[in-house]
């Protein structure tokens, strides 16, 4: 049996949800099929694999490097002609991107469809190739995973698609960079935040960014419209805080917050802005954050929640969308079009040392739900059927 799994998302070398979860099954993979006398595994990139993916690749596992002159439709075209001149038996598409011309036994993941159920949060562009993308995904695909049970019911209402063709297998949390010494528990939890204390958490980062542990509120995920980012300075600005609000991720469309913070200067100074950060940099600045400020409006999954949750820090999430289901009681929940609820929540965090410990507790228990061999075993059980 020959597989092929589309490689390109994994390899990117910055990533987000989609790329992570793409990363992660092909390592388990990796782990689970290699040196199999009866299988071959083909991934399919655009460019050399980066040095993480590439490590430890077994024997039975080729690498074909697809090169594309356009920054658009690798995956439709480029792919297209390579299911011509050298087709697998079996084609895993990890992000709802599937060739145009494909193998019969052609299954992709279609993480959530919020370009349908709130399309004014995507540029025309973005839209069009989305709904396109996921159309010929659900019509042509032998089967259909997604992250979460919200996402599986938004693609059934959506696509009028039959609910035994669609698999949820959950994301995983990443082996954490700089675990806690063991015995050491979560020094956080022990004191209020307002008191500015050393807690640890990557103090050299920290120290390199400015920040002093326990004494900011932090938002990792990028900068753009569905990420509800103008509410959550609404809230953190109404919460009347002093300590800073720490955005951490690229910046995709923030004209409104932009805007909004140039009449605030004042406000401006103590939101801190840090574009995209290392996978050390991020566990150490979730570690050292009094609070972890996730109140987005749409998500498939939302795996900050549970990088955080792993951390022990509470954690302030929407109560719509994957939300709820993925943060599992371990999260305060908020209305992200309520500022004004933000701000109370902000305050219930940190004013409220019981509320606080029990939020970490749920937290660090619903993390255990989730695992990377789980997800890879549950979807090869598909794909080898």
């Amino acid at each position: 049996m020959i597989l092929g799994i589309d490689a390109s998302q994994a390899n990117r070398k910055i990533r987000s949800g989609t790329e992570w979860y793409a990363f992660y099954l092909i390592q388990e993979f990796k782990k689970m099929l290699g040196d199999r006398g009866d299988l071959k595994v083909k991934l399919y990139t655009r460019d050399v694999l980066q040095s993480d993916l590439e490590d430890n690749l077994p024997e039975n596992f080729e690498v074909r490097i697809l090169k594309w002159p356009f920054v658009y439709f690798w995956g439709q075209l480029r792919l297209s002609w390579e299911m011509i001149v050298n087709r697998p038996d079996v084609l895993f598409c990890p992000a709802h991107t599937i060739p145009l011309i494909h193998p019969k036994r052609t299954f992709t993941t279609l993480h959530d469809v919020g370009f349908k159920d709130c399309p004014e949060l995507y540029d025309k562009l973005s839209l069009w190739y989305h709904r396109f993308s996921a159309w010929l995904a659900v019509k042509k695909a032998e089967h259909i995973f997604t992250v979460s049970e919200f996402s599986k019911q938004r693609i059934i209402a959506n696509y009028d698609c039959e609910p035994n063709k669609i698999t949820v297998t959950h994301l995983g949390v990443p082996p954490l960079p700089n675990p806690p010494p063991q015995g050491e528990g979560n020094t956080k939890a022990s004191s209020s935040p307002l008191r500015g204390e050393d807690k640890g958490g990557g103090d050299s980062t920290l120290q390199d960014l400015g920040l002093k542990a326990a004494n900011y509120i932090l938002y990792v995920g990028r900068l753009e419209p569905k990420k509800n980012i103008l509410n959550m300075i609404k809230g953190y600005e109404m919460s009347g805080l002093g300590m800073p609000l720490v955005l951490a991720g690229r910046k995709v469309q923030i004209d409104d917050v932009e805007s909004y913070l140039h009449q605030r200067p004042e406000l401006k100074t103590r939101i801190r802005f840090l574009n995209y950060v290392s996978e050390t940099d991020k566990d150490a600045l979730y570690r050292g954050a009094a609070i972890f400020l996730f109140a987005t409006l749409y998500e498939g999954f939302g795996l900050p929640i549970l990088e955080a949750q792993a951390t022990k820090t509470p954690v302030i999430t929407s109560n719509t969308a994957s939300n709820p289901e993925i943060a599992g009681g371990g999260a305060v929940l908020v209305n992200p079009n309520n500022p004004q609820e933000i701000a109370e929540s902000i305050r219930q965090i940190v004013s409220n040392n019981i509320l606080r410990e029990q939020v970490i507790a749920l937290g660090t228990e619903n993390v255990k739900r989730f695992n990377w061999p789980a997800t890879a075993q549950n979807t090869w059980k598909i794909l080898s059927k």
